[in-house]
């Protein structure tokens, strides 16, 4: 009796222990998912590129120009793994609906930088097996939805009205299912419902702000937000995926320093850039087009022997200003992406000019190793040195702490302050450079945890918080 009275002990003992280890091991695994959804470390050092970023070319897209072309191919490789006439590889079975116009852009090669970010998380679910399909329009989406719903892992949608837009759909009871409690199971599509689960709904967004009607948690970021100073980080609670520029700036060969002209290019989409309150030296008088004749660039390229290039569109001017470029400054023809970064990695600096916001290109010519000249447009006027109260052009590199030699920020207005930084960055070279945050080990990382967490109980948590109705 007494032994059994022993093993009964014993036995409680190890059962409890047992308990212990799985309860240890679900919170390791919830913080774990917490904190793999975070962005990685920010820290401002060189990092060599990634061994799979190099493998991971893009070219398996380069020969696929259409939406069809792109369906075909993975519509083929989904049949294959459902009835068995091929192999069927980890995450084959499963299917991203690609609903942001923005993804079929970058397949047709455009340089925006919603279509750089689309293009890179292509890149990442593509190398981690998953099917990816394009959307066209809403009857394409319909249909899409309606022949592949039970592989649907996720779709990545866009926050509009137009086109395939998500607004008609997300508080939409005959499109998405999206009842108190998210009861399961989910009911599949018929004739007058889609049924979409709203937790496998997420929104793309390129600036700092969250969508509706779920908030950050399902609005997908190209930055990480989070890292940026409170009052300046709507979008804090937003995921992060980010995006790399590995794939393509690697197929650029890195110009040594002494081998290049001393060339700055000049990061402007526009023309009109020139003339908006946003550009660094802003005429005194408030006289817009005296800054179209400003010599600011004529006198450094006479007395330092620099050469100031860049692509301007001519035709946004307001009609009242003649379509002129400041002195000094050579306008280059038009050029596809791989030529734009031969030509910024051929130069010895990139500078802005205030505008475009959070453009991807100071990153890539970092990579290509070439400093970037950051514009702060905005900052405390009592407390002007405190870097969390300023705005800048490029505030991802600002907020992560990206400095020189790589990134020079200097104040609009401060005409000297240009100066020195365009002729210390032309004398201070440095090597390729690449935050680890913007690694494509570490973008497939984060796409990753957005592909593999079960989202219901966080769009649960969600719909109490924003109080989530349905329109009818």
């Amino acid at each position: 009796m007494l032994r059994q009275v022993r093993g009964l002990r014993v036995a409680s003992i190890l059962v409890f222990l047992l308990l212990g280890v799985i309860l240890l091991d679900l919170g390791r695994s919830e913080s774990y998912i917490a904190n793999r959804a975070q962005s990685h470390p920010l820290f401002s050092s060189y990092f060599p590129p990634d061994l799979v970023s190099v493998a991971l070319d893009g070219t398996w897209k380069e020969d696929i120009k259409t939406v069809h072309g792109f369906n075909k191919v993975f519509e083929q490789r989904l049949e294959e793994c459902r009835n068995g006439s091929g192999p069927c590889s980890k995450n084959q079975d499963k299917v991203v609906l690609l609903a942001w116009y923005h993804f079929r852009r970058a397949l047709e090669g455009h340089m925006q930088g919603e279509n750089v970010w689309c293009d890179a998380m292509m890149d990442a679910m593509h190398e981690m097996g998953y099917n990816l399909l394009l959307v066209q329009n809403r009857t394409h989406f319909e249909d899409l939805w309606r022949r592949h719903h039970a592989s649907v892992q996720l779709i990545i949608w866009e926050d509009s009205d137009f086109g395939a837009g998500a607004k008609p759909c997300l508080r939409n009871s005959t499109c998405v299912y999206a009842p108190p409690g998210l009861d399961l199971p989910v009911p599949p599509p018929n004739s007058t419902h889609l049924n979409i689960p709203i937790w496998k709904v997420f929104l793309a967004h390129w600036w700092n702000g969250s969508s509706e009607p779920l908030g950050g948690p399902f609005t997908l970021s190209p930055e990480p937000y989070n890292h940026w100073p409170h009052g300046k980080n709507g979008g804090k609670d937003n995921f992060y995926v980010g995006y790399s520029l590995e794939r393509t700036c690697l197929k650029t060969p890195f110009t040594p320093h002494a081998q290049r002209p001393r060339q700055a290019y000049l990061l402007s989409k526009s023309l009109k850039y020139f003339v908006m309150p946003s550009y660094i030296l802003p005429d005194p008088q408030g006289v817009t087009e005296n800054q179209l004749n400003d010599d600011f660039y004529a006198n450094l390229a006479r007395t330092n022997n620099i050469t100031w290039l860049g692509r301007f569109k001519l035709d946004e001017m307001p009609k009242e200003l003649p379509p002129h470029l400041p002195p000094g400054i050579t306008q280059v023809e038009r050029m596809d992406r791989p030529a734009f970064q031969r030509l910024v990695s051929q130069s010895r600096v990139l500078f802005g000019i205030g505008r475009p916001y959070l453009s991807p290109s100071p990153y890539e010519a970092l990579c290509l190793g070439v400093p970037f000249i950051n514009p702060v447009s905005g900052w405390d006027q009592e407390d002007p040195e405190n870097r969390e109260k300023w705005d800048a052009q490029q505030g991802g590199l600002l907020f992560t702490g990206v400095d020189e030699p790589y990134a020079y920020h200097v104040k609009v207005g401060d005409r000297d302050g240009f100066a020195r930084a365009v002729r210390k960055a032309m004398e201070t070279p440095i090597e390729r450079f690449i935050p680890p945050h913007m690694k494509m080990s570490a973008v497939i990382d984060r796409m990753g945890v957005l592909l593999e967490t079960d989202w219901r109980p966080t769009a649960l948590v969600q719909m109490e918080a924003t109080k989530y109705t349905f329109n009818e």
